[in-house]
């Protein structure tokens, strides 16, 4: 028998077979079992829907993935770095990019991106959540294909002022002055105060403004201005009739109410007249002078009786009337009141 291109005996040659199928099957069984050793059992879940559970002998994450065709897309991102070994048992997740808009500060521009959360989102910006900024969702709200983030920017400072104290204008009227005129009783003048505001920016462009504290360095002084106040139109209502006293019968064509007041100085009257009782000083604007009068109470309780607007004075305007009296106590005891003004025929 011949083994090998050599001559040998039957047994030996039989011992030489049974020990080079031995050393093939120890060998293919080496084999088998370095290959189920290099094996392994991983998933591959996609944001598209896509999910494989399957056996490979691929070691890298890059590998594998190429293995059952999934592409990754510009700013893709998966759950291992390509070149690193996938242990079994493993899951390869790919999270698919969207497009988002983001408005950083006012600076617009688009964006792919893979993170899933806001807040991740911004981590991969480089910005902190925590840091002075403000958002039109929250840091939790989901990624979604054409989102809007608006980010801005968010900071407060004090900021110390002086500022002008405008003065106040008090307006007073008066009957000494003629309607329309004026004058200054009190010049004013302004103040100074040193105010701290809160100031709140938003992208650096100032949006509020709070003041904190006021301190007055210089007080504003007020400037007093006094008028001739407009005197109220006083009507004479016309109409005929008479009145009967103890000097005799009066025919009236009008009638007027007015305040009176008494005075007692004894001269020359406007018209030119001496003074005496029967003597009234009047507006003449309201009651032309020379005007013939009958005055008593509304009610009756006094009487002046007959009397001639033949005097003025620098208070009598509108409906006054001032009536002489003979003395002091009797234009004392007289004070102001209300009389019934009749304008005689």
């Amino acid at each position: 028998m011949h083994l090998y291109g050599k001559e040998v005996k039957p047994l030996r040659a039989w011992r030489l077979i049974v020990m080079a199928v031995f050393v093939l099957t120890v060998g293919a069984l080496a084999i088998n079992g370095l290959v189920y050793a290099m094996s392994k059992q991983v998933e591959i879940v996609d944001d598209n829907g896509y999910y494989e559970k399957f056996i490979t002998y691929k070691a890298t994450a890059a590998d594998i993935l190429a293995e059952k065709e999934v592409v990754l897309q510009s700013d893709d991102e998966i759950n291992f770095a390509p070149d690193k070994k996938v242990p079994d048992g493993a899951r390869i997740t790919v999270s698919r990019a969207v497009m988002v808009k983001i408005d950083d500060g006012g600076n617009e521009y688009l964006k792919r991106t893979a993170k899933k959360t806001v807040g991740a989102l911004l981590q991969s910006l480089g910005i902190d959540a925590n840091a002075g900024i403000k958002l039109n969702t929250g840091t939790d709200s989901s990624v979604v294909e054409g989102m809007t983030l608006k980010i801005v920017y968010v900071k407060e400072e004090l900021v110390t002022a002086e500022e002008v104290i405008p003065y106040k204008v008090t307006k007073k009227s008066t009957t000494k002055l003629e309607p329309g005129k004026t004058r200054v009783l009190q010049e004013g003048s302004e103040g100074l105060s040193k105010n701290v505001y809160k100031v709140s920016y938003e992208n650096n462009k100032e949006v509020a403004r709070e003041l904190v504290e006021k301190t007055v360095v210089t007080a504003a002084k007020e400037k007093i201005v006094e008028y001739g106040a407009a005197q109220p139109k006083v009507a004479i209502v016309y109409g005929t009739g008479s009145i009967v006293s103890r000097s005799g019968e009066f025919r009236y064509k009008g009638v007027i109410t007015c305040s009176a007041s008494a005075y007692c100085i004894k001269g020359r009257t406007a018209t030119g007249t001496t003074t005496k009782v029967g003597t009234v000083a009047v507006d003449p604007k309201v009651i032309p002078l020379g005007t013939r009068l009958y005055i008593e109470a509304p009610d009756g309780s006094w009487t002046y009786g007959s009397a001639v607007a033949a005097d003025t004075g620098g208070a009598i305007k509108g409906n006054k009337i001032d009536l002489y009296m003979e003395t002091y106590q009797e234009a004392i005891k007289f004070g102001r009141r209300t009389a019934k003004v009749y304008i005689l025929e």
